[in-house]
Formats: structure tokens, sequence, C-alpha cells
């Protein structure tokens, strides 16, 4: 008999004009890179009230990429390159990411998802990169460069090696003067910023800034997928 695939929470984007209908949306491939390495998405509206009714479904949860977190969750003012995320996917998302860690479900946090992790656990955000440009997507484009991993951390097992070449697409970062309980930085860029965040006292909570799901390099997500839904397979 075929082992059962495990069941992945992806949360969804809130598209809502100021005119028009509403609309959920999620960039496939995120949906295709956990079906591939063997798991089985189930798409989460932002509902904060649904969050604890899908979380018992779940055997590991998925935090996408997105727009900016509102730095009143932080403590801040905004800055005025903020570009905010939906109030609805705001609160759906930070409930369930702290519902998913409280019940040791394994986490996989991409880009936003690294910022909200860092967010969910006390932590703050750097609203806008000193060198932005060397991070974000130029005329369509994702920007691409090294990134060093840290030796002993659970980034550095999966990969097998010290440094990556990643894609890039962001102007916010975790602010490593501001680390949420219990973080521990992964992996960080020449110019120093936060690239990678995980959780040791957690089963499996690692959380990457660049996009995997998009990168050319099939091992790439096939190493860092496959960790994640691997972790997946036994319920804590």
């Amino acid at each position: 008999m075929a082992k059962k695939r495990p069941i992945i929470a992806v949360n969804l984007t809130l598209d809502a004009p100021s005119q028009g209908p509403r609309s959920l949306r999620i960039y496939e491939a995120y949906v295709s890179a956990v079906a591939a390495a063997g798991g089985l998405p189930l798409l989460v509206p932002p509902d904060a009230a649904q969050a604890a009714d899908y979380l018992p479904l779940a055997d590991g949860v998925l935090f996408t990429g997105g727009l900016d977190y509102p730095a009143s969750l932080y403590g801040e003012k905004p800055h005025p390159k903020l570009k905010p995320q939906s109030p609805e996917r705001t609160r759906s998302d930070l409930r369930l990411m702290r519902l998913a860690l409280r019940a040791g479900r394994p986490v996989l946090g991409i880009c936003a998802g690294l910022q909200l992790c860092n967010i969910a656990r006390g932590g703050a955000l750097i609203q806008h990169l000193r060198d932005a440009r060397s991070h974000m997507r130029v005329r369509g484009r994702s920007s691409v460069h090294e990134v060093e991993l840290l030796p002993g951390s659970r980034l550095a097992g999966i990969f097998s090696r010290r440094r990556l070449t990643v894609n890039s697409s962001h102007h916010q970062a975790a602010d490593p003067a501001r680390l949420g309980r219990g973080a521990l930085v992964s992996a960080v860029a020449a110019d120093g910023t936060v690239e990678g965040l995980e959780l040791p006292g957690q089963r499996f909570c690692v959380c990457v800034q660049w996009h995997p799901e998009t990168m050319a390099d099939e091992e790439h997500r096939r190493r860092l997928f496959g960790a994640f839904i691997a972790a997946c397979r036994v319920r804590g």
C-alpha cells in the first residue's frame, strides 16, 4: 500500500479592490512544489476565525510570500515604502503561524513567511533595506545573489554545503538585532541581510527569504521541499 501523502496547509492571498469582486489567489509554483515533493496541498483562505479549524486537518503548513505585514505588529510606525498586506490575511496568517508552532506542526516559510515567523515570536523587521535594489525584482525579474549557510543549522544540513546562489524578491528582512524568541539565523547575504531563519526548538521550522519554488535548480527545490514533507510524514 502506498504511503499516505501528508496534507500541507498553504495560505492564500486575498485581493480586495475598492470596486469589483474580491478574489483569492496563489502562485501555482507553491502548489506544484508541494505536490512534487509528495505532499497534498490544502488551500487555506485568509479567515482568522477558521484557522483553528484547518490546522487539525494538516500535517504541516507552508507560509507563502506576499505583501508587507503591518509595522504595528512589532511596535513601529510604517515606512513610506511599505506595501501593506490585507488585514484579513494578516490576522489569519498570524493566527495560523502561532497555532502551528504551538501544535508542533512542521513549518516552511518562504519570503514573507520568514518575516511572519519572526513577528509571531515577538521579533521585528527591517522595514526597508538600505540596499533594497540588490534584493528586489527589477523589470519583472528577480535578482540573484549568494547566501552563506551557517554551520550547524538545519538549512546547512539540508543542502550539505556552505553557500547557495538564490533568487531574491524582497525589500524587507528580519531584524537580526530583534529576533523572535528561540529564533536562529541560518543564512545571510553578503550585506548581512537575514536570508534564513529557523526555530531549533520546533520539530521542523525552516524559513527562507528567497523563493525556492521558482528556482530553476530542481535539486534545490527537491532538497528543501523534500525535507519539509519528510518531517510532515510523522505527526509529533
